[in-house]
């Protein structure tokens, strides 16, 4: 069983990515080797990185007993990812960089894929974006990602997207990644740092 952390990366108060991160947590129950947890960045409210260039394997030098102890700890224990993000003037929401830069470790060796929403182009340029940031953070990047375009979008009473289109992506999405968690967890197993 691999554990898939579901980040949800918009902080807003009025949000449409908690639906659509909420669709997903439904989706990956018919997945019987994945079991998903929503992690809502409101409830991590990290500071902006401010320390310097750090050694490889230096975590534990500014993790200490605090927030970012914690939040350490909480992506420790996640498998893979998906990032659940708007685009916001052609980026990824701050709270999110905050979340990422908070670690290094923590995050590598481990598959990522994103959720994005937005207009014309369904929050591409921002999942196109946190590839590059993944990359730098040793993660795997899944190529395949859901971007769900606002403009005219139907959503049933929760909020999840309607289309059929974005379901079969979606099962796509989280087929990818569970193969990817698997195959990455036995290299950290069998490889470790």
């Amino acid at each position: 069983m691999a554990a898939i952390g579901v980040i949800l990366a918009s902080v807003r108060e009025v949000r449409r990515g908690e639906a659509f991160a909420k669709w997903l947590l439904e989706l990956a129950k018919s997945h019987t080797n994945l079991e998903a947890e929503l992690v809502d960045l409101r409830e991590w409210p990290l500071p902006a990185y401010t320390y310097g260039v750090l050694p490889t394997g230096a975590e534990k030098l500014y993790v200490d007993g605090s927030l970012q102890s914690r939040w350490a700890e909480c992506i420790r224990g996640f498998d893979g990812f998906i990032v659940v993000t708007p685009e916001y003037n052609r980026g990824y929401p701050g709270q999110l960089k905050h979340a990422l830069d908070a670690l290094y470790q923590a995050w590598n060796y481990k598959p990522v894929a994103w959720l994005s929403y937005g207009g014309a182009a369904g929050g591409s340029r921002a999942s196109s974006q946190l590839a590059q940031v993944a990359v730098e953070l040793k993660m795997v990047p899944m190529r395949e990602e859901v971007c769900i375009n606002l403009i005219g979008l139907a959503v049933d009473a929760q909020g999840y997207p309607t289309a059929e289109f974005y379901t079969k992506k979606a099962q796509l999405l989280l087929t990818e990644l569970s193969y990817w968690t698997q195959v990455l967890k036995s290299g950290r197993e069998h490889h470790p740092r």
